[in-house]
């Protein structure tokens, strides 16, 4: 009996040892030749904040790492300087407990002239998609196992299997209708019970819903644009994220959301932010209110948060 106790602790002991690990980086890859130096990642990872942190690459320096409520966040403030090169930069993780970490984190080289990309302006022909209800390119992908809100085109708040191949497939008919951007609600993952359609309720910032394809399928049809000579306007949604998102799960910080006693939903009254008449408690309510339910409302006064939004865009 007590041989099979001391084989259960030793196992225990080991599997301890060896179970931390990094469970994301975001951003999940930056790039050398950048103007701003600056770059905040927020690792995330079971007792992350316990570990010691250490770089070791050519023009990178490890500024300053910093910690919030939760140990299972961390964030690293890091110079890339202009001599740093492209390449695997090993981020060493030392706990307490356990054989040392290292995770290769990608830097990469920044495209050229990418600085000198025109935006749209009032000169061009802006085609609105709601890429969910445009075209079905690629029937496989229209439910996707472990992703809730299903198939269902007789639901008119289910999805109806548009995605990115559709638009892809469809190209030329926008060169046909004179079109100069394209402006689709947004693509990235929105893996919410329902309603995940419109793509407002976005789950992960770097990941494109499997719905709708992957990221590689989006650099693709960018490209193809490009080459038709047609803009793709990205629609960046930074007041809210999804109620399903790995932050609501597991909080980094009290703060990191606007919190109020009970729900609260927004009054919608843009024009109170620049109404120099409107009161003090219509602002908070257009501003710090959620959306909706299962849209909970960032608070962008979270230096933590702020940088997060600042470099997903």
């Amino acid at each position: 009996m007590l041989r099979h106790l001391l084989s259960i602790t030793l196992i225990l002991f080991f599997m301890n040892g060896y179970s931390q690990k990094v469970s994301r980086i975001d951003p999940p890859n930056w790039w050398v030749g950048m103007k701003n130096q600056k770059l905040q990642l927020m690792v995330y990872g079971q007792n992350i904040s316990t570990a010691n942190v250490s770089i070791n690459y050519k023009g990178v320096i490890l500024e300053s790492i910093e910690k919030v409520e939760n140990p299972n966040y961390l964030f690293l403030n890091l110079t890339i300087s202009s001599d740093a090169v492209s390449g695997k930069l090993p981020i060493e993780f030392k706990f307490p407990k356990g054989k040392p970490l290292v995770t290769q984190y990608e830097l990469k080289d920044r495209e050229k002239g990418s600085a000198e990309r025109k935006g749209f302006d009032n000169s061009d022909v802006v085609y609105l998609i709601v890429p969910d209800r445009f075209s079905d390119g690629n029937s496989c992908i229209d439910s996707v196992k472990g992703m809730p809100d299903k198939h269902n085109r007789k639901e008119p708040y289910a999805r109806h299997g548009g995605d990115l191949q559709g638009i892809i497939n469809h190209l030329d008919y926008f060169n046909q209708l004179g079109v100069t951007s394209l402006w689709m609600t947004p693509v990235l993952e929105n893996n919410q019970p329902q309603w995940s359609y419109h793509g407002y309720a976005i789950t992960d910032f770097y990941k494109i819903d499997a719905r709708f394809g992957t990221n590689e399928l989006y650099k693709y049809f960018v490209n193809q644009a490009h080459s038709k000579n047609v803009k793709v306007i990205k629609d960046l949604i930074f007041n809210h994220c999804g109620g399903e998102h790995w932050w609501v799960k597991d909080l980094p910080s009290a703060d990191w959301f606007n919190q109020w006693p009970q729900f609260t939903r927004t009054n919608y009254r843009i024009p109170t932010i620049f109404d120099i008449h409107a009161s003090e408690s219509e602002k908070k309510l257009m501003n710090n209110g959620w959306f909706d339910h299962h849209m909970p409302d960032l608070n962008q006064k979270n230096p933590f948060v702020a940088n997060y939004l600042l470099q997903n865009s």
